[in-house]
């Protein structure tokens, strides 16, 4: 009866081999030297933990993706309710700078960044809604259409840092390292005209806005004068 063995390399590694058989002598068992036991032992790897190397859906943890998506949600509904507040909170200080610049509002006071507010109450994300208002609204040079300066003028004056606090530079500042506004023909004669709006009291326009438009009972104020078309 045959036996056949498949030869394992490793209990052999760097081990004394006797010489070939040249004939059918018998020596016995060869013994392994025991400073190369350790050398020639077998290599086990410990196998992973079934959780942490399934594949597929079995290796999702559902709880684990449940508060994933969730979060996500919340994120974004937080971004999209701050959108929107920040569009409403710049509406009103455009209305409130227009007033006090020329001592009434127009049309502009209504339709000044209305489709971002619908756009937002859509639910298109930021990036869309900024680069299609900047494309369709006559107060942005992206839009390539002919400037409404007044418009253009109280757009950028409700954008100061002293109503966005995350903006960096004042109007006269930003002016000066625009070559964009610096472009548009007539805007720096009305930028000067009227100062580049530093003349206005801008805690006057802070304080009006905080007492007279902030949370539900100001949202219906501007809706009424909206609906109404006779703002402030």
């Amino acid at each position: 009866m045959d036996i056949k063995c498949n030869f394992n390399p490793y209990y052999f590694n760097q081990h004394y081999y006797p010489p070939e058989n040249t004939g059918t002598v018998f020596y016995g068992a060869y013994k392994i030297p025991p400073k190369s036991v350790k050398k020639s032992v077998d290599i086990f790897v410990k196998r992973p933990v079934d959780a942490k190397c399934a594949a597929g859906l079995s290796g999702v943890n559902p709880l684990i993706l449940t508060r994933t998506v969730l979060q996500k949600i919340s994120n974004y509904a937080k971004n999209y309710v701050k959108n929107i507040k920040h569009t409403y909170d710049h509406k009103v200080i455009f209305a409130l700078v227009e007033k006090e610049l020329f001592g009434g509002n127009t049309i502009d006071s209504i339709t000044h960044d209305l489709d971002k507010m619908i756009l937002y109450l859509l639910g298109f994300p930021k990036s869309f809604v900024s680069k299609f208002h900047r494309e369709h609204s006559a107060h942005h040079p992206e839009s390539g259409k002919e400037m409404n300066l007044r418009s253009m003028l109280c757009d950028n004056i409700a954008s100061s840092p002293e109503f966005k606090p995350e903006k960096k530079y004042s109007l006269r500042e930003h002016y000066r390292t625009s070559k964009t506004l610096q472009n548009v023909k007539g805007f720096k004669y009305i930028l000067e005209r009227y100062n580049y709006g530093e003349d206005l009291d801008f805690n006057k326009i802070n304080a009006e806005k905080a007492s007279k438009y902030t949370g539900l009972k100001g949202l219906m104020l501007v809706t009424s004068k909206l609906a109404l078309l006779n703002l402030f």
